[in-house]
C-alpha cells in the first residue's frame, strides 16, 4: 500500500489502517496493542480525517467489547446457535457512518447462516450464460439416464473400419445373431413293423435284460448281462442255421425278456444293426423260435448341396436339410482327392449319395455316388464311385483314384515339416545329426493309422522317440511311429493291423519341440527316406475300364448339374471389446484362423454296403488325449549312449 504523502516515512505504530483506503479492498493488520517500545508516541491521526471522526482505536475498544459480551453471553446460554465467523470481522475498520449507508445495523443484520455475498468479479452477462450452461448439461444428463433406462431395442450401429472397408458392429451396440431358419428335412412315411422285445418291458411280470458283446464270448456276455447260462443255451439250439454266434462283433447288441418268477427265457433279440436284427419267441409248445426281421430296408438315392459353416459337415448338412452322419461320408469320398483340412468356411458341395431307410425311417448313409467339392478359392473338384472287377473307388475325371494297395500317409492329408535329412541341425541338441524320418504337423491328440497292413513288433517308450510303435510289413519294410501322446487301447506285439488302423495319438513325447508325428522306415535295418513308398499313390485307369468310368462320368455330371446351388453364408460380423481400438480390431479379423473339421468316425465291423461299396477307410476312434511333456534334464537322462536321429532302434 502506497504511504500517504504527509504520512512520516516510519512505520505505523499503534493504529488501524483504514481499509477502505486500498484498493484490494483487503484488511491491514491492527496494530493497535502494540507499544511504541522505541520511545515514540503513536502518531496522530492526520487533520484532513476530521475532527468529529472516531479514532481508530475507540472504534476498536467498542467492538473488542461486543466480542467479549458476545463470548460471555454463549458461555452463559449453551443451547444459542453460533454466530458464522466473519459477521463481526467484517465491521473491524468501518465507520459508525458507513455502517449505516450500508444498512448493516447490528437489528437489521442478516441472520445466523444465512450465506456471506461476496463480491463477484463476473459480469451478470457471463453468470447469466455459464447458468444456461448448466442447465442445458443437467437436461442432456436426465435425457441419456432416460435413454439407457428405456426398455426398447436400440438399433445397431455401423461403425466403417479404418480400412475403408466393410462396415462392423459398434461395441456399445453389438449386432445379435439373426435365428437361422430351422432345417426342413425330407418327408419320410414311417411303415408299420413287427414285433420288438422292447415291447415287453412294460409287463410287470418280464424283466428287460441288455447288454453289449464286447470283448467277451457270447455265452459270457449273457450271463454276465444276468441271463442264466441254461436259457443262453437255449438261444444258441433255436438259431442253428440262421446266425452263430461263434463271431460276434464288439458292437453287438442283445436283449432278452426274462420272467421274474421262473427266471425263463421268454423272448430274445440280437442286433448287428438297426438293419440286420435276429429274433427268438417262445411258442405254446415251449420252444424258442428263432427267424431275421424283415424290417424292409431301402436304399434311396438322395441329391443336395450343402455350404460348410467352417466347424462341423454334420451341422452344415444338417442345416440343408440332410441327415447327421454325411460328412462321414463325404470325407471317405474326398479322400486322397482333397483333404479335410482343404475345407474351409463357404465351400460348397453337391453330392449324389445313397440313405438307408429302415420301416421308413433313416437308418445310415451308405455311400456317396458322385460329388463336387467347390472351395472357395480354388478349382473344383469332382469324383465319381467306380466298380468294376479290380477297380473300385472314387476316381476324378482324369481317371485318377489312390491306390488302395499302396502307402498311406498315416495322418491323412497332414503336411510335411521336416523331411528325411542326414545333415540336419538338430533342434534340441543343436548339432549336426541325421533325420532318419519324415515329421508330419499335426495337433496333439490326432489319430496316427498304419501306413500299410503288417504285424506290430514294438510298442513302448523308446527314449528320444517317447512313445513308440513299430509295424512290420511285407517285403521286410518296417515302420516306426514317434512321439505318440498315448498308443491305441489294447495295441501290443504280434498284434495283425490293416491299413490306417489305430496305433495312437499324436504326441510330444521323447525329443521332441512340440506335437507332431516322426514317421520312419527301415529294412535290413538300415533307414532310408520314408516318402520313398509312394505315399498317398494315384493309380490311373486306362483301356476298357476307362471308357466304363467316362461313361459314369457323363451320367453323374447331368444329376449334379441339375442340384441348385445354395446361397451363400452371411459373414460373421466380428464385434470389438469396449476397450479395443479399431486398428486392434482389424487386425484381429485379418488374423482369423480357420477351424478344423470334425475327424471322421467310422461304425466298427459294419457290414458292407450294397450295391455301393465304400473304398477301406480307418476305424480309428477321435478321443484326444494329453501330451506327456519332459524337461530337457530328463531328455538327456533318458538318451541313450548312441542315437541314430530320433527313433531308437
Amino acid at each position: 500500500m502506497a504511504e500517504r504523502p504527509d504520512a512520516p516515512s516510519s512505520r505505523h505504530v499503534g493504529t488501524i489502517v483504514d481499509p477502505l483506503a486500498r484498493d484490494d479492498g483487503e484488511l491491514e493488520p491492527d496494530f493497535s496493542e502494540q507499544r511504541a517500545s522505541d520511545g515514540q508516541p503513536p502518531a496522530a491521526e492526520p487533520p484532513e480525517h476530521g475532527a468529529n471522526d472516531e479514532s481508530s482505536a475507540s472504534r476498536g475498544a467498542k467492538v473488542r467489547e461486543r466480542l467479549l459480551l458476545r463470548a460471555e453471553e454463549a458461555r452463559r446460554d449453551p443451547a444459542r446457535p453460533d454466530e458464522e465467523p466473519g459477521d463481526d470481522l467484517d465491521e473491524i475498520g468501518r465507520r459508525a457512518t458507513e455502517l449505516a449507508k450500508s444498512g448493516d445495523d447490528p437489528a437489521t443484520r442478516r441472520a445466523p447462516g444465512a450465506p456471506t455475498h461476496a463480491r463477484s468479479p463476473l459480469s451478470p452477462t457471463v453468470v447469466a450464460l455459464f447458468g444456461t450452461l448448466m442447465g442445458m448439461a443437467v437436461v442432456a444428463s436426465v435425457a441419456a439416464i432416460a435413454m439407457h433406462l428405456s426398455p426398447r431395442e436400440r438399433e445397431p450401429v455401423a461403425v466403417t473400419a479404418p480400412s475403408g472397408g466393410a462396415p462392423v458392429a459398434s461395441a456399445a451396440a453389438p449386432v445379435a445373431e439373426a435365428p437361422k431358419a430351422k432345417p426342413k428335412k425330407r418327408e419320410r412315411q414311417r411303415l408299420p413293423g413287427p414285433y420288438r422285445v422292447a415291447e415287453g418291458a412294460s409287463d410287470a411280470a418280464l424283466r428287460l435284460i441288455e447288454g453289449k458283446v464286447g470283448t467277451e464270448p457270447f455265452i459270457r456276455a449273457m450271463s454276465n448281462a444276468g441271463v442264466p447260462e441254461k436259457e443262453t443255451y437255449r438261444v444258441v439250439t433255436a438259431f442253428q442255421g440262421i446266425r452263430s454266434f461263434d463271431r460276434c462283433g464288439k458292437n453287438d447288441r442283445f436283449a432278452a425278456l426274462v420272467d421274474r418268477q421262473t427266471k425263463r427265457l421268454k423272448a430274445f433279440e440280437y442286433l448287428v444293426s438297426a438293419e440286420e436284427v435276429y429274433q427268438a419267441r417262445e411258442g405254446a409248445d415251449g420252444l424258442l423260435g428263432a427267424t431275421k426281421l424283415d424290417l424292409k430296408v431301402e436304399r434311396t438315392q438322395i441329391a443336395g448341396a450343402l455350404v460348410y459353416d467352417g466347424k462341423s459337415l454334420d451341422d452344415s448338412a444338417e442345416q440343408a436339410g440332410f441327415e447327421r452322419g454325411l460328412g462321414r461320408v463325404i470325407l471317405s469320398a474326398l479322400d486322397g482327392h482333397a483333404a479335410a483340412e482343404d475345407l474351409s468356411r463357404g465351400d460348397v458341395i453337391r453330392l449324389v449319395v445313397q440313405e438307408v431307410t429302415v420301416l421308413g425311417d433313416f437308418a445310415r448313409y451308405a455311400g456317396v455316388e458322385a460329388l463336387e467339392f467347390r472351395p472357395v478359392k480354388g478349382e473344383a473338384v469332382r469324383v465319381y464311385y467306380f466298380d468294376m472287377p479290380g477297380e473300385r473307388g472314387y476316381y476324378d475325371v482324369k481317371g485318377r483314384s489312390p491306390h488302395d494297395g499302396g502307402w498311406r500317409k498315416p495322418i491323412p492329408g497332414a503336411p510335411v515339416t521336416s523331411r528325411f535329412n542326414l545333415k540336419r541341425m538338430h533342434p534340441v541338441l543343436k548339432k549336426v545329426m541325421p533325420h532318419l524320418g519324415t515329421d508330419f504337423g499335426a495337433p496333439s491328440g490326432t489319430p496316427i493309422g498304419s501306413s500299410a497292413p503288417g504285424t506290430v513288433t514294438y510298442v513302448g517308450y523308446s527314449g528320444p522317440a517317447g512313445n513308440l510303435v513299430k509295424v512290420l510289413h511285407a517285403g521286410g519294410v518296417e515302420t516306426g511311429y514317434a512321439h505318440m501322446s498315448r498308443f491305441a487301447d489294447g495295441i501290443k506285439v504280434g498284434d495283425k493291423v490293416k491299413r490306417l488302423q489305430l496305433l495312437g495319438y499324436v504326441g510330444s513325447t521323447g525329443r521332441s519341440t512340440g506335437p507332431h508325428l516322426h514317421f520312419s522306415a527301415q529294412k535290413k535295418h538300415e533307414y532310408f527316406d520314408a516318402e520313398k513308398l509312394n505315399l498317398d499313390a494315384m493309380r490311373t485307369l486306362a483301356g476298357e475300364h476307362r471308357a466304363a468310368l467316362d461313361a459314369v462320368i457323363v451320367k453323374y455330371n447331368a444329376l449334379l448339374d441339375a442340384i441348385v446351388l445354395p446361397e451363400p453364408l452371411v459373414e460373421e460380423v466380428a464385434v470389438a471389446p469396449p476397450a479395443a481400438s479399431a486398428s486392434a480390431s482389424a487386425s484381429a479379423a485379418a488374423n482369423t484362423t480357420r477351424p478344423l473339421p470334425e475327424p471322421v468316425e467310422e461304425e466298427e465291423d459294419k457290414a458292407p454296403p450294397a450295391p455301393l461299396a465304400a473304398p477301406p477307410s480307418s476305424n480309428a476312434p477321435t478321443r484326444a488325449c494329453s501330451s506327456i511333456y519332459l524337461t530337457d534334464e530328463e531328455l538327456q537322462k533318458i538318451q541313450g549312449a548312441t542315437d541314430e536321429g530320433e527313433v531308437a532302434p
